[in-house]
């Protein structure tokens, strides 16, 4: 800083020392009013730009958090509106065994049994009721998750790309009845036509002819069919075949065997010796190969006879004896236990939710509070700050009209 030379007045130096020294003072005065403003440390990006710039990733880590753990709160609730409906079916479920252990008993007869038979068959229609309403935004959550993408549930739990939490068919299945296993099912109308294929080998006849399979098997696990398209194949043998074998496949050409009480049901021996011939394929498929599209076709040709197959979900339990009933109990338990396991995962996962919502709880107040160090200003501090410059402005505004003042003092040598 200059030195005043008060014998020089077309310069007053320590005029224009003072007045800077004003300015400097309303400068960090009007900064520390504006943090005290706005509450804001840094207000614009000269400020502190290192600050600003760790500061804006802490606040956008913060903000993810808070969708993240919106999410958790979204995916609980969703995981409520299912754990709902499970109970339900439960409830329905340990009724329904209540009623089958009741008939299994001979102090009832013909008629209390089938007062008992009717309403189990409308405790199965609710049980298909539940299925189909507990949705969630207009999506199933109780027909294994077939209204989602992969059959599952993605729940985005974390703040960064990946960091999700998976609920998947496995453990939400579906709890229908025909999944359940007390539930009948049935085959749509036939739709399609047989087509003949490739033709090789002797003429075969009407009567007699012989079939056999021309794919390789695999097993589907349970006793019930998915909902879908399946066709009937039939391979012509000779005709002296006797004995035939229809055989069902998927779409794909896969053959299906699906299994009840022990027993496949997807190859039948039959003779075909008139035309229109049904065959019981076993659970309501049934198909029936007319004779009139094999003419003129040799052993070796190909038919297949494609239908939709559906659910009719009704109960297929017997109450009318004590025996039947006794059969129906044991199915009506494993049905309980499936619901009980799905129960126990959906539990599960919202107990692992739980958890993960409060360690991110715990993530976002750290977040926050870096961002506050950083960003915010310290009331007490700027307000300290604050009046210390008020009183620094009151002085050096005084010091600058005192410094004014002072090359008057020259004046004397000319008296």
């Amino acid at each position: 800083m200059a030195v005043a030379d008060f014998n020089r007045i077309n310069s007053n130096i320590g005029a224009l020392n003072a007045l800077n020294s004003l300015n400097n003072v309303n400068k960090q005065l009007g900064t520390h009013q504006l943090r005290l403003a706005t509450g804001r440390r840094i207000n614009s990006a000269s400020d502190d730009p290192a600050g600003l710039t760790i500061a804006t990733t802490f606040r956008q880590r913060n903000e993810n958090l808070k969708v993240a753990m919106d999410n958790i709160g979204d995916g609980k609730n969703l995981l409520s509106v299912a754990e709902a409906g499970l109970n339900k079916v439960q409830d329905i479920l340990i009724e329904m065994r209540n009623k089958t252990e009741q008939a299994a008993s001979d102090t009832l007869g013909d008629s209390e049994r089938s007062a008992i038979a009717q309403q189990l068959t409308e405790y199965t229609a609710e049980i298909n009721d539940i299925v189909d309403q507990t949705t969630w935004n207009g999506k199933k959550l109780l027909n294994g998750l077939g209204d989602f993408t992969s059959n599952q549930i993605t729940l985005q739990t974390g703040a960064e790309a990946g960091e999700t939490t998976v609920l998947t068919s496995s453990q939400l299945g579906a709890v229908d009845s025909t999944t359940l296993g007390i539930g009948a099912t049935s085959v749509a109308a036939t739709k399609g036509k047989i087509v003949i294929t490739q033709s090789t080998g002797a003429t075969a006849s009407a009567t007699g002819a012989g079939y056999s399979s021309a794919f390789a098997t695999s097993t589907v696990t349970g006793n019930q069919l998915a909902t879908g398209d399946y066709y009937v194949q039939v391979t012509l043998g000779s005709s002296s075949g006797g004995g035939s074998s229809v055989k069902l496949f998927s779409q794909s050409g896969t053959q299906l065997n699906f299994f009840s009480g022990g027993v496949s049901l997807a190859s039948k021996s039959v003779n075909v010796i008139a035309a229109g011939v049904a065959v019981n394929m076993g659970n309501g498929v049934t198909a029936t190969i007319d004779l009139t599209d094999f003419t003129g076709a040799s052993a070796g040709d190909v038919a297949k006879l494609n239908f939709t197959y559906t659910r009719s979900g009704a109960y297929n339990g017997q109450v009318d004896t004590a025996a039947n009933a006794e059969s129906a109990m044991g199915t009506l338990d494993d049905a309980i236990d499936d619901v009980s396991n799905r129960l126990t995962s959906l539990g599960a996962l919202g107990s692992r939710l739980t958890f993960k919502e409060e360690a991110l709880a715990e993530a976002q107040v750290n977040t926050e509070a870096a961002y506050n160090r950083i960003m915010n200003a310290d009331m007490a501090m700027d307000q300290l700050q604050a009046t210390k410059y008020q009183i620094l402005q009151q002085t050096a505004t005084a010091m600058l009209g005192q410094a004014n003042q002072a090359p008057q003092g020259i004046l004397s040598l000319f008296r």
